[in-house]
């Protein structure tokens, strides 16, 4: 089965080296229309790797927890879970502690050479009015943006 898995894999490394090279050889012919025709051509394709992608991203989190639930049913030994329960916490609330610490040392420290220096303080610089626009791009509705997201 692994072998014919990694047949699998590799046919499909192949097959989407020869469409590529195709659709390139096919398609782009060195014009801006060619250039154009391309980008929608491979639009297409983005839907199917984001999902792809997304999925691969889903997995991740159920294959961690049950290999840690896994691992923790073969230890057996309760004393023995006890004390590596123990332990983790220990490292879990020191780490937390220092990186909190560790924050907060450095946000007073950055906020205190802001303050002492004031960066900034002599460009007189305006806020822009209540009505005006941010600039963003609004994305029309269509199927790739309503599947990503």
């Amino acid at each position: 089965m692994a072998k014919r898995l990694t047949l699998y894999i590799l046919i499909g490394l192949v097959l989407g080296l020869v469409v590529g090279w195709v659709i390139n050889q096919q398609i782009v012919d060195g014009t801006a229309a060619g250039a154009a025709r391309a980008k929608e051509i491979a639009s297409y394709f983005s839907i199917i790797t984001t999902i792809f992608l997304r999925l691969i991203k889903m997995i991740i989190a159920p294959l961690v927890f049950s290999t840690l639930v896994v691992g923790i049913a073969h230890m057996g030994d309760i004393k023995a879970l006890g004390r590596i329960g123990g332990r983790t916490m220990a490292w879990f609330i020191s780490a937390s502690l220092v990186s909190l610490t560790l924050g907060l040392v450095l946000f007073h420290g950055i906020e205190f050479v802001i303050d002492l220096v004031s960066p900034g303080s002599g460009f007189g610089l305006k806020l822009p009015p209540p009505d005006a626009t941010v600039g963003l791009d609004e994305k029309s509705f269509n199927l790739t943006n309503f599947v990503t997201h």
